[in-house]
Protein backbone atom coordinates (compact mmCIF):
# COMPACT_ATOMS: atom_id res chain seq x y z
CA UNK A 1 0.00 0.00 0.00
CA UNK A 2 2.77 2.43 -1.21
CA UNK A 3 1.32 6.32 -0.25
CA UNK A 4 4.18 8.18 -2.15
CA UNK A 5 0.96 11.39 -3.04
CA UNK A 6 1.90 12.16 0.64
CA UNK A 7 5.29 13.00 0.17
CA UNK A 8 5.39 14.27 -3.55
CA UNK A 9 2.11 16.90 -2.26
CA UNK A 10 4.75 18.16 0.69
CA UNK A 11 6.20 21.73 -0.60
CA UNK A 12 9.71 21.37 -1.42
CA UNK A 13 10.94 24.21 0.97
CA UNK A 14 10.98 21.59 3.27
CA UNK A 15 14.67 20.39 2.33
CA UNK A 16 16.77 17.39 2.49
CA UNK A 17 16.51 17.37 6.47
CA UNK A 18 12.39 15.99 5.84
CA UNK A 19 13.34 13.79 3.46
CA UNK A 20 16.35 12.14 5.14
CA UNK A 21 14.26 12.55 8.44
CA UNK A 22 10.85 10.22 6.43
CA UNK A 23 13.26 7.89 4.78
CA UNK A 24 14.90 7.04 8.73
CA UNK A 25 11.01 6.76 9.78
CA UNK A 26 10.63 4.01 7.14
CA UNK A 27 13.73 2.40 7.81
CA UNK A 28 12.99 2.12 11.79
CA UNK A 29 9.89 0.71 10.55
CA UNK A 30 11.03 -2.18 8.48
CA UNK A 31 13.94 -2.85 10.84
CA UNK A 32 11.49 -3.45 14.03
CA UNK A 33 9.69 -5.76 11.23
CA UNK A 34 12.37 -7.61 10.93
CA UNK A 35 13.69 -7.83 14.46
CA UNK A 36 10.43 -9.14 15.55
CA UNK A 37 9.91 -11.88 13.36
CA UNK A 38 13.25 -12.84 13.76
CA UNK A 39 12.50 -12.73 18.15
CA UNK A 40 9.68 -14.73 17.02
CA UNK A 41 11.31 -17.55 15.42
CA UNK A 42 14.25 -17.68 17.65
CA UNK A 43 12.12 -17.72 20.92
CA UNK A 44 10.09 -20.82 19.16
CA UNK A 45 13.32 -22.77 18.27
CA UNK A 46 14.64 -22.29 22.07
CA UNK A 47 11.13 -23.38 23.57
CA UNK A 48 11.08 -26.22 21.12
CA UNK A 49 14.96 -27.31 22.09
CA UNK A 50 16.24 -26.85 18.90
CA UNK A 51 15.92 -30.64 18.62
CA UNK A 52 13.84 -33.61 17.22
CA UNK A 53 11.22 -34.44 19.47
CA UNK A 54 8.77 -37.53 19.90
CA UNK A 55 6.33 -37.24 16.85
CA UNK A 56 2.72 -37.37 17.83
CA UNK A 57 0.40 -38.16 14.89
CA UNK A 58 0.42 -41.39 13.44
CA UNK A 59 3.05 -41.22 10.41
CA UNK A 60 6.11 -40.26 11.31
CA UNK A 61 7.07 -36.80 9.08
CA UNK A 62 10.59 -35.64 8.89
CA UNK A 63 9.95 -32.15 7.89
CA UNK A 64 8.46 -31.72 10.93
CA UNK A 65 11.14 -32.17 14.38
CA UNK A 66 9.46 -29.80 16.60
CA UNK A 67 5.92 -31.52 16.54
CA UNK A 68 5.60 -30.83 20.29
CA UNK A 69 6.01 -27.85 20.12
CA UNK A 70 4.13 -27.30 17.37
CA UNK A 71 0.91 -29.20 18.57
CA UNK A 72 1.12 -26.74 21.86
CA UNK A 73 0.83 -23.17 19.26
CA UNK A 74 -1.88 -24.98 17.49
CA UNK A 75 -3.77 -25.36 20.28
CA UNK A 76 -2.79 -21.74 21.13
CA UNK A 77 -3.74 -20.49 17.56
CA UNK A 78 -6.85 -22.12 18.01
CA UNK A 79 -8.24 -20.52 21.68
CA UNK A 80 -7.56 -17.45 19.97
CA UNK A 81 -9.41 -17.94 16.58
CA UNK A 82 -12.10 -19.36 18.78
CA UNK A 83 -11.76 -16.09 21.10
CA UNK A 84 -11.37 -13.58 19.08
CA UNK A 85 -10.64 -14.21 15.16
CA UNK A 86 -14.03 -16.48 14.44
CA UNK A 87 -16.19 -13.40 16.13
CA UNK A 88 -14.87 -10.06 14.77
CA UNK A 89 -14.91 -12.57 11.11
CA UNK A 90 -18.68 -13.04 11.77
CA UNK A 91 -19.29 -9.36 12.59
CA UNK A 92 -17.54 -8.42 9.08
CA UNK A 93 -19.23 -11.14 7.13
CA UNK A 94 -22.26 -10.17 8.40
CA UNK A 95 -22.05 -6.18 8.28
CA UNK A 96 -20.59 -6.03 5.03
CA UNK A 97 -22.21 -7.14 1.80
CA UNK A 98 -20.85 -9.76 -0.65
CA UNK A 99 -20.50 -7.31 -3.80
CA UNK A 100 -18.28 -4.82 -0.90
CA UNK A 101 -15.85 -7.74 0.32
CA UNK A 102 -15.61 -9.00 -3.60
CA UNK A 103 -14.53 -4.96 -4.14
CA UNK A 104 -12.45 -5.50 -0.90
CA UNK A 105 -10.65 -8.77 -1.61
CA UNK A 106 -9.92 -7.23 -5.61
CA UNK A 107 -8.23 -3.74 -4.14
CA UNK A 108 -5.42 -5.73 -1.67
CA UNK A 109 -4.95 -8.29 -4.25
CA UNK A 110 -4.34 -5.54 -6.97
CA UNK A 111 -1.52 -3.93 -4.96
CA UNK A 112 0.00 -7.57 -4.14
CA UNK A 113 0.57 -7.63 -7.86
CA UNK A 114 2.99 -4.81 -6.87
CA UNK A 115 4.64 -7.33 -5.02
CA UNK A 116 4.50 -10.54 -6.99
CA UNK A 117 5.77 -8.48 -9.78
CA UNK A 118 9.11 -8.22 -8.02
CA UNK A 119 9.30 -11.58 -7.07
CA UNK A 120 8.61 -13.06 -10.37
CA UNK A 121 11.24 -10.68 -11.75
CA UNK A 122 13.50 -12.02 -9.20
CA UNK A 123 12.85 -15.58 -10.63
CA UNK A 124 14.04 -14.57 -13.50
CA UNK A 125 10.19 -14.95 -14.93
CA UNK A 126 10.63 -11.59 -17.04
CA UNK A 127 6.74 -12.39 -18.98
CA UNK A 128 5.05 -13.14 -15.69
CA UNK A 129 6.90 -9.87 -14.10
CA UNK A 130 5.55 -7.70 -16.80
CA UNK A 131 1.93 -9.52 -16.79
CA UNK A 132 1.38 -8.88 -13.12
CA UNK A 133 2.52 -5.26 -13.25
CA UNK A 134 0.23 -4.42 -16.35
CA UNK A 135 -2.35 -6.12 -14.60
CA UNK A 136 -2.08 -3.31 -11.46
CA UNK A 137 -2.08 -0.43 -14.07
CA UNK A 138 -4.97 -1.66 -15.50
CA UNK A 139 -6.52 -2.49 -12.52
CA UNK A 140 -5.41 0.96 -11.00
CA UNK A 141 -6.96 2.63 -13.50
CA UNK A 142 -10.01 1.02 -15.05
CA UNK A 143 -11.21 -0.46 -12.22
CA UNK A 144 -11.13 2.08 -9.98
CA UNK A 145 -8.33 2.09 -7.38
CA UNK A 146 -8.62 -2.20 -8.38
CA UNK A 147 -12.33 -2.49 -7.01
CA UNK A 148 -12.72 -4.01 -9.82
CA UNK A 149 -10.63 -7.05 -11.31
CA UNK A 150 -10.80 -5.76 -14.98
CA UNK A 151 -6.92 -7.45 -16.13
CA UNK A 152 -8.76 -10.81 -15.44
CA UNK A 153 -12.04 -9.77 -17.33
CA UNK A 154 -9.57 -9.28 -20.69
CA UNK A 155 -7.50 -12.23 -19.99
CA UNK A 156 -4.13 -11.20 -17.44
CA UNK A 157 -4.23 -14.03 -15.56
CA UNK A 158 -3.42 -13.24 -12.04
CA UNK A 159 -0.18 -15.23 -10.70
CA UNK A 160 1.51 -16.02 -6.69
CA UNK A 161 4.75 -15.34 -5.92
CA UNK A 162 6.13 -14.40 -2.74
CA UNK A 163 10.13 -14.44 -1.39
CA UNK A 164 9.69 -17.52 0.08
CA UNK A 165 8.89 -19.11 -3.65
CA UNK A 166 12.28 -16.66 -4.77
CA UNK A 167 14.40 -18.51 -2.74
CA UNK A 168 12.95 -21.79 -3.15
CA UNK A 169 13.62 -21.34 -7.07
CA UNK A 170 17.01 -20.68 -6.56
CA UNK A 171 17.70 -23.74 -4.43
CA UNK A 172 16.93 -22.55 -0.65
CA UNK A 173 15.13 -24.93 1.38
CA UNK A 174 12.15 -25.23 3.29
CA UNK A 175 14.03 -26.09 6.23
CA UNK A 176 11.79 -27.98 9.70
CA UNK A 177 7.99 -26.96 9.87
CA UNK A 178 6.64 -24.42 12.10
CA UNK A 179 3.29 -23.29 13.50
CA UNK A 180 4.13 -19.71 14.55
CA UNK A 181 2.05 -18.17 17.37
CA UNK A 182 -1.04 -15.68 15.28
CA UNK A 183 0.55 -16.41 12.23
CA UNK A 184 0.35 -20.16 11.55
CA UNK A 185 1.78 -22.76 9.18
CA UNK A 186 5.78 -21.98 8.08
CA UNK A 187 8.94 -23.26 7.81
CA UNK A 188 12.19 -21.78 8.48
CA UNK A 189 12.77 -20.63 4.90
CA UNK A 190 9.20 -18.58 4.97
CA UNK A 191 9.24 -17.41 8.51
CA UNK A 192 12.41 -15.24 7.99
CA UNK A 193 11.41 -14.54 3.90
CA UNK A 194 8.37 -13.07 5.32
CA UNK A 195 9.62 -9.99 6.64
CA UNK A 196 10.79 -9.35 3.14
CA UNK A 197 7.41 -9.51 1.42
CA UNK A 198 6.39 -7.49 4.31
CA UNK A 199 8.17 -4.60 3.65
CA UNK A 200 6.77 -4.82 0.03
CA UNK A 201 3.43 -4.32 1.50
CA UNK A 202 2.68 -0.31 0.60
CA UNK A 203 0.72 0.17 3.37
CA UNK A 204 3.65 0.57 5.96
CA UNK A 205 4.61 3.04 3.65
CA UNK A 206 1.30 5.21 5.39
CA UNK A 207 2.83 7.68 7.60
CA UNK A 208 -0.90 8.11 8.92
CA UNK A 209 -0.64 5.30 11.71
CA UNK A 210 -4.63 5.20 12.11
CA UNK A 211 -4.65 4.90 7.92
CA UNK A 212 -1.69 2.23 7.96
CA UNK A 213 -3.42 0.48 10.71
CA UNK A 214 -6.95 0.76 9.18
CA UNK A 215 -5.47 -0.38 6.23
CA UNK A 216 -3.76 -3.20 7.82
CA UNK A 217 -6.46 -5.16 9.77
CA UNK A 218 -9.08 -4.62 6.87
CA UNK A 219 -6.93 -6.78 4.55
CA UNK A 220 -6.02 -9.35 7.73
CA UNK A 221 -9.64 -9.20 8.84
CA UNK A 222 -10.94 -10.08 4.71
CA UNK A 223 -8.37 -12.25 4.08
CA UNK A 224 -9.35 -14.19 7.27
CA UNK A 225 -13.00 -14.35 6.36
CA UNK A 226 -11.64 -16.33 2.91
CA UNK A 227 -10.64 -19.40 5.14
CA UNK A 228 -13.26 -19.90 7.55
CA UNK A 229 -14.46 -22.60 5.68
CA UNK A 230 -11.26 -24.37 5.85
CA UNK A 231 -10.79 -24.10 9.37
CA UNK A 232 -14.10 -25.86 9.99
CA UNK A 233 -12.59 -29.09 8.06
CA UNK A 234 -12.86 -32.07 10.68
CA UNK A 235 -10.08 -34.33 10.66
CA UNK A 236 -8.96 -37.35 13.32
CA UNK A 237 -5.92 -35.17 12.96
CA UNK A 238 -6.52 -31.51 12.50
CA UNK A 239 -2.69 -30.69 13.02
CA UNK A 240 -1.10 -33.38 11.11
CA UNK A 241 -3.87 -32.22 8.12
CA UNK A 242 -2.81 -28.75 8.06
CA UNK A 243 0.56 -29.52 8.03
CA UNK A 244 0.64 -31.92 5.28
CA UNK A 245 -1.51 -29.41 3.34
CA UNK A 246 0.62 -26.50 4.23
CA UNK A 247 4.03 -28.39 2.72
CA UNK A 248 2.42 -29.72 0.21
CA UNK A 249 1.13 -26.55 -1.54
CA UNK A 250 3.99 -24.84 -0.68
CA UNK A 251 6.09 -27.28 -3.00
CA UNK A 252 3.18 -27.25 -5.69
CA UNK A 253 3.65 -22.95 -5.56
CA UNK A 254 7.67 -23.43 -5.46
CA UNK A 255 7.78 -25.84 -8.38
CA UNK A 256 5.06 -24.00 -10.57
CA UNK A 257 2.40 -26.75 -10.30
CA UNK A 258 5.09 -29.14 -11.58
CA UNK A 259 5.66 -32.55 -9.72
CA UNK A 260 8.96 -34.14 -8.56
CA UNK A 261 8.98 -36.63 -11.64
CA UNK A 262 8.35 -33.51 -14.19
CA UNK A 263 11.37 -31.63 -12.78
CA UNK A 264 13.67 -34.73 -12.79
CA UNK A 265 12.72 -35.12 -16.33
CA UNK A 266 13.60 -31.91 -17.09
CA UNK A 267 16.90 -32.03 -15.32
CA UNK A 268 17.73 -35.04 -17.69
CA UNK A 269 16.55 -32.95 -20.18
CA UNK A 270 18.43 -30.30 -19.69
CA UNK A 271 22.17 -32.37 -18.44
CA UNK A 272 21.41 -34.08 -21.72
Amino acid sequence: FQAEDGIRDQPRSRGLGDVYKRQAITMERNHFILNAKSILLILFLILSGCSTTKNYSSDFNPDDPYEKSNRKVFEFNKKIDKIFLRPVTDFYEQATPEFAQTSITNFFANLDDIRISINSLLQGNVVNAMSDITRFFINSIFGLAGFFDVASEIGLEKNSEDFGQTLGKWGAKPGPYLMLPFLGPSTTRDAFTFVGDTALAPALSLEDNAARLGLISLDLINTYSAFTGIADIESQDEYAFLRDAYLERRKYEVNDGLSEEDLSQDEDFEDF
